[in-house]
């Protein structure tokens, strides 16, 4: 007898000793009928035919406090995506992305979203991560202003008061976009922003021009009745990839099945909720019903087009990755001085 066939000795110990069982109501399996009876089989031994796998719970750190941006993790949960992939997805918040790059990568949660730059910036202080998936192929960052300041080139800075914080990596953007835009910085007054928030400085005129989220801040500012300029500094040359999905060095070696199974379920959640955003904000709203739904729905709207990369709208797979990719993310952040060790930007990249 072969292994396959259904003999005695071909069955579990525990399977063995339920024939008793089927065989005392085996008059009722064939009132039942052949797909009845099978059914019948299947609830009367579960755990030896068809033992599920186990759900892991796996915490997922966001960069911030949820938004549009996170609402493919909510719908995800809502639409069982995660679970398929037996995976109890249980997700924090966020204090910005340079702290979610330090917890994930000592361990503190599992995984992580944050923007690129930090990082680039994190794996030069020898933070062990590892990007798993790039969410957004183009940075989020614009140069914003109020419309009436009558900034619509880089030139129209000179003069002006630009909002900067040297310990933020948006620092980096903002040099490298000055340098791409061929800026003489000692034009510009730079006005260290410390723990201020932008936007609000901009506002109140205490600040000409800043840095601002197109998915986020921008949105916002527009929502309040302010009419901004902006200029994406992806338009002068400065390429650098935005939010990724990733985890650390540790996590991968001691279970890289399920890393793999998240990023599948991660990437999955994304692609539904590209064609379905109501629905994906809908489930934003449920799980923070503090959210306003109009403004998230107009964050969403901002965002899709990140998920795509810039040259020529080339389609690409969702999620992708490539060493070109991160070497432009990584020169755009050492030119401005914030890799404080020189290293392979390839080695970024977590390949199954």
């Amino acid at each position: 007898m072969t292994d396959g066939s259904l003999g005695n000795r071909g069955l579990p110990a525990a399977m063995a000793s339920s024939r008793g069982i089927l065989g005392s109501r085996r008059k009722l399996l064939s009132l039942l009928g052949t797909s009845a009876a099978l059914a019948f089989v299947v609830a009367a031994t579960p755990r030896m035919l068809f033992r599920r796998r186990q759900a892991r719970r796996v915490s997922l750190r966001l960069n911030y406090v949820p938004n549009a941006e996170h609402a493919p993790y909510f719908l995800g949960v809502k639409k069982q995506i995660y679970a398929r992939e037996a995976i109890q997805l249980e997700i924090e918040p966020g204090t910005g992305s340079v702290d979610t790059a330090k917890l994930v990568g000592i361990g503190h949660s599992d995984f992580g979203i944050a923007v690129a730059d930090a990082i680039v910036v994190g794996r030069g202080l020898d933070l062990p991560v590892k990007s798993l998936s790039v969410l957004l192929q183009q940075n989020p960052n614009v140069v914003a202003s109020l419309a009436d300041k009558g900034i619509k080139r880089p030139t129209d800075l000179y003069g002006k008061r630009v909002g900067t914080n040297a310990r933020s990596t948006t620092y980096a953007v903002w040099l490298a976009f000055a340098k791409a835009a061929n800026l003489d910085l000692s034009r510009i007054e730079a006005v260290e922003l410390g723990t201020s928030t932008a936007p609000g400085l901009m506002v109140n005129g205490t600040i000409d021009a800043c840095l601002l989220l197109s998915t986020n801040e921008k949105v916002a500012l527009e929502a309040g009745g302010c009419r901004l300029e902006c200029m994406d500094p992806a338009d002068y040359g400065v390429r650098s990839y935005g939010q990724v999905l990733f985890t650390s060095e540790s996590a991968i070696l001691k279970d890289a099945g399920l890393v793999e199974r998240m990023t599948r379920a991660t990437v999955s959640a994304w692609n539904y909720s590209l064609q379905h955003g109501d629905e994906a904000i809908s489930a934003l709203k449920e799980a923070a019903p503090e959210v306003d739904v109009a403004q998230e729905l107009a964050k969403w709207r901002e965002i899709v087009p990140r998920t795509k990369a810039r040259d020529g709208d080339v389609p690409i797979a969702f999620g992708a990755q490539g060493a070109a990719g991160w070497r432009q993310t990584y020169e755009t952040f050492r030119a401005a001085g914030l890799i404080a060790r020189a290293y392979d930007p390839e080695t970024i990249i977590y390949a199954a």
